[in-house]
């Protein structure tokens, strides 16, 4: 009797090898005799485009190559993703739609385990051998999990932890899955040899998003904007020489996806030149990189998607005194063709940096941004002023009857730097509100915010003051 080895710790390879070598079908298996051998290997992939998502989807879209006999026969695909959903697969012949109908499909994801595999041998004799040398032969009574019960000549085995052992067991039996596989039952009206079928499909497990770098100028009043795209595949499947899409957008999906975070994978970026076309397609922005490139599983893959330089940029002192002292720092730009961009942003982190005395490039700060179109304004709030503080203090306030009130608002700006700023305080009134009294002019932000322009000269501090009323 033939016996293998395998370690019970793991789901050991080789085991896995052997069981793939013995037992998993050819990718086409028929119920008739071949048609005419051909020189390229059946279910073969000879294109595949790819269109990823923001929120943990990618379409696929491949052909493959298969020989299909006349009348029901059966067709299977194992390299699939272990993430694919498989209600959306579609298959069409390219060439003869009409001489090809799919009867049924079957996904099958059951894969082989460690557990499953001891399972074939319930009421069987095995031999279990511990690290010292130590070998235990009886018949198989239960598997669960990391344990095993076996009956010996000598009473019931309990082994309840086997990470010590491993085991010799009959020939491997069938029937196990060691790769998810998609299988097709067809009926076709004639022979088809080599033939182009495409088969689309969703899948789990892809996503992509944008990270830009801005770099600030020594005056503060323009940077150099860079932009990547990282694409996380985490499906299960690597796909080589894919044509890739990227889609950016407010999907609306029937079930919400979370987004998924895998470790262990690796990351390669692509050259830093901007290689991705922008067009619209429906309410979305679809970002089309125009050549070849491998998605490889458990991969993160970064493309230049922009560079722009002499983007002009404003810096922006902000106070919101319900917040506390600090006084916000933002970098504010236009996304318009006149300040060299004006395309549409996909939403990503913006790391803004600035280079120091040395020349080199400092982090200062970052912010999110959304989904941006053209000429749209972007804010980026980098952080806190270390030298600029704040106070806001009620004086006063007073009921002037059932429906209304009455306050007085004084804010303290300080500044500790050498040099002048100009600092906004922004002050939130709500609704039904009316200044009534204020020591220097402001502007109407919103229906419910006012912003003062406050300038405040080097190692001084400014007083502003307002009284409002409020009715309801």
């Amino acid at each position: 009797m033939k016996t293998c080895r395998l370690s019970l710790s793991a789901i050991i390879p080789g085991v896995l090898i052997a069981i793939a070598a013995l037992f998993s079908s050819a990718v086409h298996a028929q119920q008739k005799d071949p048609v005419p051998p051909n020189d390229k290997k059946d279910g073969e992939r000879t294109s595949v485009a790819i269109t990823i998502y923001n929120n943990d989807l990618g379409v696929v879209r491949e052909v493959r190559r298969f020989t299909v006999h006349e009348g029901k026969s059966t067709v299977r695909l194992e390299d699939v993703p272990t993430r694919i959903d498989p209600t959306t697969v579609k298959i069409t012949d390219l060439d003869h739609p009409k001489d090809l109908d799919v009867l049924e499909q079957n996904y099958e994801y059951d894969l082989v385990s460690q557990e499953k595999l001891l399972s074939k041998y319930i009421d069987k004799t095995i031999a279990v051998i511990d690290d010292k040398g130590t070998k235990i032969e009886g018949t198989l009574l239960a598997v669960e999990g990391n344990k095993l019960t076996l009956s010996t000549p000598t009473g019931i085995v309990m082994l309840p932890n086997l990470s010590r052992y491993t085991m010799s067991v009959p020939e491997l039996s069938g029937g196990l899955i060691t790769k998810p596989t998609l299988v097709w039952q067809f009926d076709a009206s004639r022979n088809l040899n080599d033939e182009p079928l495409e088969i689309l499909y969703q899948t789990g497990g892809m996503t992509w998003h944008a990270e830009y770098i801005a770099a600030l100028s020594n005056d503060e009043k323009t940077l150099e904007l860079s932009g990547w795209v990282s694409i996380e595949n985490n499906s299960g499947a690597s796909f080589p020489d894919a044509n890739l899409k990227l889609i950016a957008g407010a999907l609306h999906r029937v079930t919400e996806v979370q987004p998924q975070f895998f470790g262990g994978g690796t990351l390669r970026a692509e050259v830093a030149k901007p290689q991705f076309e922008e067009h619209g397609m429906f309410e979305y922005h679809v970002y089309d990189l125009g050549r070849q490139t491998n998605l490889n599983n458990d991969e993160v893959k970064q493309i230049s998607l922009l560079t722009a330089n002499g983007v002009g940029a404003e810096k922006h002192y902000t106070y919101e005194g319900g917040g506390g002292k600090e006084v916000a720092v933002t970098i504010g730009f236009e996304n318009s063709e006149a300040n060299h961009l004006g395309i549409p942003l996909p939403m990503g982190v913006v790391r803004v940096m600035k280079r120091d005395k040395d020349g080199a490039l400092e982090f200062v700060g970052e912010d999110r941004i959304e989904h941006t179109p053209r000429d749209e304004k972007i804010t980026l709030h980098v952080g806190n002023a270390f030298d600029l503080v704040g106070d806001r203090e009620v004086v006063s306030s007073r009921s002037l009857g059932d429906r209304a009130s009455e306050e007085t608002v004084r804010i303290t700006l300080k500044n500790h730097k050498d040099e002048d700023v100009t600092i906004d305080a922004i002050e939130d009134l709500g609704s039904g509100w009316e200044i009534t009294q204020h020591s220097m002019g402001y502007d109407t932000k919103n229906a419910s915010q006012i912003v003062f322009h406050v300038p405040v000269k080097a190692r001084s501090e400014q007083t502003v003051t307002y009284t409002v009323q409020h009715r309801w």
